[in-house]
């Protein structure tokens, strides 16, 4: 009963982070769309935001974590609806916080995207190697996507002049 119970809130959070995703990317076409005919100032920013942060990163986030875990290993149902959360509340009030020019509510965004992040690693940490083994490529690349999305927080952040003391 256990198990079933583990793959039924997994196969739920697999299909909230695919379901995540595409209405980034949905999202993404409309607003590029619509900024086709009738530009509007950061309308491609938007665009390319919702698509590479909303979309794929989310998609790459999820299938990487799966991919470097099992059963007896996973992260708890708790745990992957928690990263899922904070992720994708955290890239939507980013994007309208950023269009309005709210940067307080961008700083505390970014705050619970990089909780998010660190939510991600760990989750995928818990399936990971002993140590006499070494780690797989997959777990190389992703904690390579990790630390350049936490650094692209970090940086667009800054360069929105949002980080607390700018």
């Amino acid at each position: 009963m256990r198990e079933f119970a583990w793959r039924v809130s997994r196969h739920h959070a697999q299909v909230a982070a695919s379901a995540g995703s595409a209405v980034f990317v949905i999202a993404a076409a409309v607003i590029g769309t619509a900024n086709l005919q009738m530009p509007f100032e950061r309308g491609w920013w938007l665009t390319a935001y919702l698509f590479l942060v909303g979309g794929l990163a989310q998609l790459l986030l999820a299938r990487g974590q799966d991919a470097l875990t099992t059963a007896p290993h996973a992260p708890s149902a708790a745990h992957v609806w928690a990263q899922w959360a904070l992720w994708n509340t955290g890239t939507a009030v980013v994007a309208v916080a950023e269009m309005a020019q709210v940067m307080p509510a961008v700083d505390v965004s970014s705050a619970a995207m990089l909780i998010a992040l660190l939510l991600y690693l760990l989750g995928a940490r818990r399936g990971a190697p002993k140590s006499d083994r070494p780690a797989s490529a997959v777990a190389y690349v992703y904690g390579a996507l990790v630390t350049v999305l936490g650094g692209s927080v970090l940086v667009g952040t800054f360069l929105d002049g949002a980080l607390p003391g700018q």
